[in-house]
C-alpha cells in the first residue's frame, strides 16, 4: 500500500493540502504528518471501497445526521449499485452518477411522540412542557428514533455530526453542548447494540463539521459574527447544490420543505441550516469517496484536478 502511494512524497505541502481537503483528511500539520494522514485515509477499511451494501435492491443508502436536540436535522441520499462498483473496480468514473435526496427532515427528539410532525407551530406551543435531560429519557429517545424513523430507511452508511465540546472557541463547555454530546453517545451505542444484535448491517461513521466547511466553503468565518456568516455561506451553498440539478436531486419536493431550501418560507428562514447542513455534509463524503478513488487510480495525475476543482468554489 506505501509504495502504491509513495508518490506522494514528491509532492509540495500545498499539493498536499488539496488532497487532504478533495478526500476529507485533516489538511493541518507537517509534510510528513500529511502524507501519513492521506496514506491512512486511502487504506482505511471505513470507505465505500469495503463496506457491503443491503441485498434490498442493492442500492446504497447514506444517511447524514446534523446533530441536535430540538433541531436534529437528517438527509437521505441513494446512489445506484453501479457507483459502488465503480469505486470498487476503479474503472469508470461514478462523477457522472448524481446522489439523490430521498428524505430530508427535520426534528425535535426532546418530544417522544410524532416525530413527523414537528414543523407544526401548533405541536410545538401544545408541548412546551419541562423536558427531561436524564440519560435514562434520552437512551429511550436515541432507540425511538433509531427503530421506527431513521433505521426504516435501511442506510448502509450512516453519517454523524462530531460534536465539539466547545462553541465558537468559548472556554466554558455549555449545558447544551454537553446534552447533544449525550445524545450523540448514546446514538452511538444504540446502533452498536443493534448491529451486535444483527438487527442492522451497515456502517457509523463520524464526521468533523470543519472539514465539511473546508470542502464546499473554503473554511468556517473568523471574527465578529462569524457563526452566522458561515452559516449563511453553507445555506446559499446548499440551496445552489439542489438548484443547480448536477451535485444532487430531489425526489420529493414537499411544500413545506421545498419552501425553505429556496428561501421563500415565510418566517422560517433561519431553519434551513440544519437541514443545509445535514445535505453538504452527506454530498462531501460522497465526493470525498470519488476523490479518494480518483487519488488511488490515478496517482499525481489527480493533482492538476484537484487544484482545478478547489478554485472554481
Amino acid at each position: 500500500m506505501a509504495t502504491h502511494l509513495s508518490w506522494l512524497r514528491t509532492c509540495k505541502l500545498k499539493q498536499l493540502g488539496a488532497i487532504a481537503r478533495a478526500t476529507g483528511v485533516n489538511s493541518s500539520g507537517t509534510k510528513p504528518v500529511l502524507i501519513t494522514n492521506i496514506q491512512d485515509a486511502l487504506t482505511s477499511k471505513q470507505t465505500a471501497t469495503s463496506t457491503p451494501t443491503p441485498r434490498r435492491n442493492h442500492d446504497y443508502h447514506i444517511l447524514s445526521i446534523d446533530m441536535g436536540i430540538r433541531n436534529l436535522a437528517y438527509c437521505h441520499l441513494s446512489l445506484p449499485s453501479t457507483w459502488l462498483s465503480a469505486v470498487k473496480s476503479k474503472k469508470t468514473n461514478p462523477g457522472n452518477i448524481i446522489p439523490e435526496i430521498k428524505h430530508w427532515a427535520r426534528i425535535d427528539v426532546s418530544k417522544s411522540t410524532n416525530y413527523n410532525n414537528i414543523d407544526s407551530d401548533e405541536q410545538t406551543k401544545a408541548t412546551q412542557i419541562k423536558e427531561s435531560f436524564d440519560p435514562s429519557t434520552y437512551a429511550s429517545h436515541a432507540h425511538h428514533l433509531l427503530t421506527h424513523t431513521l433505521l426504516p430507511l435501511a442506510p448502509t452508511h450512516i453519517l454523524i455530526e462530531r460534536q465539539r465540546f466547545r462553541s465558537m472557541g468559548g472556554s466554558s463547555v455549555q449545558e447544551w453542548t454537553l446534552r447533544v454530546n449525550m445524545f450523540e453517545a448514546m446514538l452511538y451505542a444504540t446502533l452498536h447494540t443493534l448491529r451486535q444484535a444483527g438487527k442492522w448491517e451497515g456502517e457509523v461513521l463520524p464526521v468533523e463539521p470543519n472539514k465539511v466547511s473546508r470542502f464546499w466553503i473554503g473554511g468556517e468565518e473568523r471574527g465578529r459574527g462569524k457563526g452566522e456568516k458561515t452559516k449563511k455561506r453553507k445555506m446559499a451553498m446548499a440551496r445552489e447544490l439542489v438548484a443547480g440539478g448536477t451535485e444532487v436531486v430531489v425526489e420529493r419536493r414537499t411544500e413545506g420543505l421545498w419552501g425553505e431550501v429556496t428561501g421563500r418560507a415565510e418566517g422560517k428562514a433561519g431553519k434551513f441550516d440544519d437541514l443545509a447542513d445535514s445535505l453538504l455534509q452527506g454530498l462531501a463524503w460522497v465526493r470525498w469517496e470519488e476523490n479518494r478513488r480518483l487519488v488511488w487510480e490515478k496517482g499525481v495525475n489527480v493533482l492538476e484536478e484537484l487544484m482545478q476543482e478547489r478554485g472554481r468554489r
